[in-house]
């Protein structure tokens, strides 16, 4: 399903320039627009848009009194607030009621795609997000009945799953050699106990070259293998990062900051989300695979 925009915006220039900008490039629908913020509060809450666009200044209702009457009853909606508006003051008390960015006037067009495209990132991890816990909720309603239990190692692919999918990179490539990774290590765990073997990525690497070879009939190398996992990993970063900088209280956030990652890292990768440094945050491929067996291990 494709990202839903609403702009809200009384200068009909720029409300057309948001438009183009949104159609031309392919980043996603438009089913709805105003110029007047009281009929775009009731718009927004029946069309349940994912994005907003919203101008500060506007007639009658101004764009921080439209996102703190949306977020009332409808959290999910996402603000980026476009203003000519230079004041910290008016810019922070925006951030405080619920936008996700700020855009300065006049449009510049690559950073209006940019900001987009980042945001719609989130809007769609979190829609992944939301739909894993769905469906468990789903399950856990039909499934009342006993049933025989699970196999050791099903059991730990979902709890792997629930991992990937809560730092919202169940879709990515290395997903199914992280998951490899895991059950590796974790067969060869001493039984009845957390202590992790001794191993080099490096062996676990080649391990799976031979069993994709053997089982799949698949050729790969290391080197691939190695590429997919830190991109992963790294996209698992980024999604966290975002996370914390949309709400630092937010649970995902708040579990996995620290024991997937090293902190400093994360702060390094928020930072440099919001403009504020030129160097990213860097991935421990050994932590991030730890991390989430020591907590699977945990539940």
């Amino acid at each position: 399903m494709n990202t839903s925009f609403y702009i809200v915006e009384d200068d009909k220039v720029v409300q057309n320039i948001l438009k183009r900008i949104i159609e031309k490039n392919d980043l996603g629908d438009i089913i709805g627009s105003s110029n007047d913020g009281g009929k775009a509060i009731e718009d927004i809450k029946i069309l349940k848009p994912d994005i907003v666009l919203v101008d500060l200044l506007l007639p009658t209702v101004d764009g921080i009194k439209i996102v703190s009457k949306v977020k009332e009853t409808h959290e999910d909606v996402t603000f980026i607030m476009i203003s000519q508006v230079s004041s910290e003051e008016m810019i922070s008390k925006a951030y405080k009621n619920g936008i996700e960015f700020f855009i300065s006037k006049p449009i510049n067009v690559i950073e209006v795609i940019t900001v987009i495209e980042k945001i719609k990132e989130k809007v769609n991890m979190s829609k992944v997000i939301q739909s894993f816990e769905d469906a468990l909720k789903g399950i856990r309603r039909i499934d009342h009945v006993p049933t025989e239990k699970k196999s050791k190692e099903h059991s730990n692919e979902d709890k792997i799953e629930k991992v990937l999918a809560q730092l919202g990179i169940l879709g990515e490539a290395g997903v199914k050699d992280i998951m490899e990774i895991i059950l590796w290590i974790i067969e060869h765990m001493e039984e009845g106990k957390n202590n992790l073997p001794k191993y080099k990525l490096s062996d676990i690497y080649k391990y799976l070259c031979d069993k994709y070879s053997e089982e799949e009939g698949i050729s790969t190398n290391t080197s691939a293998i190695e590429q997919r996992v830190r991109r992963s990993s790294i996209k698992a970063l980024k999604n966290i990062a975002n996370m914390g900088i949309e709400n630092p209280e937010n649970e995902i956030f708040v579990k996995y900051s620290s024991t997937l990652f090293n902190f400093k890292e994360v702060r390094n990768q928020m930072n440099f989300a919001r403009g504020e440094s030129d160097q990213s945050g860097k991935v421990n491929i050994k932590k991030f695979i730890e991390g989430i067996i020591i907590d699977i291990k945990d539940e």
